[in-house]
C-alpha cells in the first residue's frame, strides 16, 4: 500500500476591503487526496475579527510597508503619516483597460494597486511563516489557493487575470516545491455552498442564482442544480463593478457635510476621506445588521468623529444614520443595484418565475437594501443569505483542492484550469489527446478542448447559435479524453446525429465525421490534430 502523507492548504481571499485566510489539511495516499477535517480560519495576530484590513503605510520613501492591517489603519488620525497610507487598491486592479473606470477603479494606477497587492501579501506571507509554518520557507508540503474575480479571466483576453497571477506567484519566486493554484470566486462560493448544505437539491427543477456581492464588484452566476451530485451546471454570468464600498463612498460625502469640511480639505488631503469611509462603513454594517432581524429601530447607530485634517483644522461631531437617511442618501445606489439584476436576468435570458433559489454570498450580501429588493422580487422563501457570507468565498477555495482530483472539470464549465504546478502528478488535469471542430454550414466553426459546451440561441453558451428553431439551451456537447458525446436538453425542435433524433437528455456518442443537426442547423464534427 502506497504510504500516506499530508499537505496544508493555505486559502487567501484578497478582497478589496478585508483579506481572509483559511487553513485546510489534506492527506494523500499515492494521488488520492482527503479532506482532514472542516477548513477553518487560520488569522494572524495582524488579524482583526478574523480579517485583515487590506491597508497598509508605506515606508517614507515609498520603496516598502512601515505597518499594514489594523495598525496601518490607526494611522489615519496621524496627520504626518497618513499621506503614506494605500488602501482599497484592489478595485484599481484592471482599471486601465476599462473604457469608462469609476471614481474608485481610478484612486491608483493598475501597476501601483498590483505593487500595493505585492508588498501585503509578502508581510502576510513572512508572518505566516512565523506564525502557523514556523520554518523560514515553505516547502513542498504546502499549498496555496488565491481567490480571484471570475471577470478577470474573462475580460480582455485575461489580461488582468494573467497580471495578477504572475504579481501573486513573484511573491514566491524565492521558495521550491510548493503550488500555488488560482480559484475564481464563484466556484469558492459553490463549492462552500454546497458543503454547508445551503443549494437547495430538493427541487429538481429551476435555476440556482448566486450573487456574489464585494466590496467594489458583484458577479451573478447561474446554473442548474445536479441534485445527484450537487455540481451547479453553469447556465450564465453576469457582473459589474458594484460593491458595498460605493455605498460608503456616498454616505462619507453627507457626513463630510454633517462635519461642514470644506471641499478644498477634501481635495488637498485624501486621506480625511479614507477615515471618512470607515465610518460610513460601520454605520452602514450597524443599520444593516439590525433592520435585517426588525422592522424599524428605536435607537439608530451613531458615532462619535473627530478628524484633524492636514492644515491642523479639526472637524468634530456625533454623526447619526438612520434608515430613512440611508434611503435618502443612497437612492441612486439602490436604483443601480435594481438595475444590475435586471440587467443580468436579460443578459442570461432568464425569467423571474425560472430561479427556485437565489443564495446571497460576499461581504455586501448583508445590506439590507439588497436583501430586501431581492426578497420583493424573487420571493422570500427563495432568497437564502450564505452562513458567514463574507467567509463563503474562502471557505471554499479551501475546499477546491480536494475536491478537484476527484472530478474531471471544475463545477463551473466556462472556468480554465489555473494549476501552476503542472509537473505534480497530484494536481494535474488530465490531458486532452484530442481536438475537434464544429464547423456550420453557414461558415461558422468552433474549436472544441476538454470541457462541456452549452449550444443554443442565449447568449451566454458556449456556443452561441442562432435561429428560429434552436431552443434557448438545446444541446451541450462534452470532450474528454474518451468519446466525445452530445445530448439534447429536452430542445423544441430535437437534436439529430446523422440524421437519426436523439432521445433528450441521452447522450449520444460521437465519431470523426459525424453531421450532427440542431434543429434546422447542420454542423459537422471532425477531428483536429493536437498541438501536444
Amino acid at each position: 500500500m502506497p504510504p500516506t502523507h499530508q499537505k496544508t492548504l493555505f486559502a487567501l481571499d484578497c478582497g478589496a476591503t478585508n483579506w481572509r485566510l483559511y487553513r485546510a489539511q489534506y492527506a494523500f495516499t499515492g494521488s488520492q487526496a482527503s479532506l482532514l477535517g472542516e477548513p477553518a480560519p487560520s488569522p494572524l495576530t495582524s488579524f482583526v475579527d478574523r480579517k485583515l484590513p487590506s491597508v497598509i503605510l508605506l515606508t517614507p520613501d515609498g520603496s516598502g510597508i512601515e505597518s499594514f492591517g489594523e495598525v496601518a489603519r490607526e494611522k489615519l488620525d496621524d496627520g504626518s503619516a497618513r499621506e503614506r497610507i494605500r488602501e482599497y487598491f484592489k478595485p484599481c486592479i484592471g482599471s486601465h483597460l476599462e473604457g469608462s473606470p469609476l471614481p474608485h477603479q481610478k484612486r491608483y494606477t493598475h501597476t501601483d494597486a498590483l505593487n500595493y497587492t505585492h508588498m501585503l501579501l509578502e508581510v502576510v506571507l513572512e508572518q505566516l511563516k512565523r506564525e502557523k509554518w514556523r520554518t523560514n520557507s515553505f516547502d513542498d508540503r504546502v499549498i496555496f489557493s488565491f481567490a480571484y474575480p471570475v471577470h478577470w479571466q474573462i475580460d480582455h483576453q485575461g489580461e488582468i487575470f494573467e497580471a495578477f497571477a504572475s504579481t501573486i506567484r513573484d511573491c514566491f519566486s524565492d521558495e521550491t516545491g510548493i503550488a500555488v493554484r488560482f480559484v475564481t470566486e464563484p466556484e469558492g462560493a459553490i463549492l462552500s455552498l454546497r458543503r454547508q448544505g445551503s443549494l437547495n437539491t430538493e427541487q429538481v427543477e429551476g435555476v440556482t442564482l448566486i450573487t456574489d456581492i464585494g466590496g467594489s464588484t458583484t458577479d451573478l452566476i447561474a446554473g442548474e442544480l445536479d441534485p445527484g451530485t450537487g455540481e451547479v451546471e453553469y447556465i450564465g454570468r453576469y457582473g459589474e463593478p458594484f460593491g458595498g464600498g460605493l455605498f460608503d463612498a456616498e454616505l462619507a460625502n453627507h457626513i463630510a457635510d454633517d462635519l461642514k469640511i470644506p471641499a478644498s480639505i477634501l481635495a488637498q488631503d485624501p486621506s480625511v476621506m479614507m477615515i471618512l469611509h470607515s465610518v460610513a462603513r460601520r454605520l452602514k454594517e450597524t443599520l444593516s445588521r439590525q433592520l435585517l432581524h426588525r422592522s424599524d429601530l428605536a435607537s439608530p447607530p451613531q458615532r462619535t468623529v473627530t478628524i484633524v485634517a492636514g492644515d491642523n483644522q479639526i472637524f468634530r461631531g456625533v454623526v447619526q444614520l438612520d434608515e430613512s437617511r440611508f434611503m435618502a442618501v443612497t437612492s441612486d445606489l439602490n436604483d443601480a443595484f435594481e438595475h444590475l439584476i435586471e440587467g443580468g436576468m436579460q443578459a442570461m435570458g432568464l425569467h423571474d418565475q425560472e430561479v427556485r433559489q437565489l443564495v446571497l454570498v460576499g461581504g455586501g450580501a448583508q445590506l439590507f437594501t439588497i436583501v430586501r429588493h431581492l426578497r420583493r422580487r424573487f420571493g422570500e422563501e427563495k432568497v437564502v443569505l450564505a452562513d458567514n457570507p463574507e467567509e463563503c468565498v474562502v471557505h471554499g477555495v479551501s475546499l477546491e483542492y480536494g475536491m478537484s482530483l476527484a472530478k474531471t472539470r471544475s463545477s463551473l464549465v466556462f472556468l480554465p484550469w489555473n494549476d501552476l504546478d503542472k509537473s505534480d502528478d497530484e494536481t494535474s488535469e488530465p490531458q486532452v489527446t484530442k481536438l475537434w471542430q464544429l464547423t456550420g454550414q453557414r461558415g461558422e466553426s468552433f474549436l472544441l478542448g476538454f470541457g462541456k459546451y452549452r449550444i443554443g440561441r442565449a447568449p451566454t453558451n458556449a456556443i452561441h447559435i442562432h435561429g428560429d428553431k434552436i431552443s434557448r439551451f438545446h444541446a451541450e456537447l462534452q470532450v474528454t479524453d474518451a468519446e466525445p458525446e452530445v445530448v439534447d436538453l429536452n430542445s423544441t425542435n430535437g437534436t439529430f446525429v446523422n440524421e437519426e433524433l436523439l432521445t433528450p437528455m441521452d447522450p449520444r456518442h460521437l465519431k470523426n465525421g459525424d453531421t450532427i443537426r440542431f434543429g434546422d442547423q447542420q454542423f459537422l464534427f471532425q477531428e483536429q490534430p493536437s498541438s501536444q
